[in-house]
């Protein structure tokens, strides 16, 4: 079962911050999907065993494709708990639509995808806007 609640003051402002860093706080999708796949390359072209961690990197693109989503379909910031852990996410209603951004963009990352954000982002834009239609 998965508990979902509203972000608090830090995790609001880690949000805000986010998207800061970025540059991206106008949820400009190609942008973003251009700024994903030139940190994927420059990444990928440092040697195993000298790449940064990129998990930093991957939590701020999710938020960054997160906050494009929430614009076009309406959903909002919460945080999902479940036995596992919690995790930064989008929700809405009706349909009770759940997407965790962060593991979308850390599962591209991790196959080594690029030229796939702002494509995933129309898919699931679609798809939500499907579900509210059919609540």
């Amino acid at each position: 079962m998965v508990e979902i609640t509203d972000l608090n003051d830090a995790e609001r402002a880690w949000v805000s911050e986010s998207l800061t860093e970025l540059g991206r706080s106008d949820g400009d999708i190609v942008a973003l999907g251009a700024a994903y796949d030139a940190a994927l390359r420059g990444w990928t072209s440092v040697s195993p065993d000298e790449r940064p961690d990129p998990n930093g990197l991957i939590n701020r693109l999710g938020i960054g494709f997160g906050e494009h989503l929430r614009r076009q379909t309406g959903l909002a910031w919460v945080v999902a708990a479940d036995e596992h852990g919690s995790e930064l996410a989008l929700h809405g209603q009706p349909g009770d639509v759940l997407l965790y951004p962060a593991n979308l963009v850390a599962k591209r990352w991790v196959a080594g995808q690029t030229g796939v954000l702002p494509e995933l982002a129309a898919s699931l834009i679609e798809q939500v806007t499907r579900i509210k239609e059919q609540a």
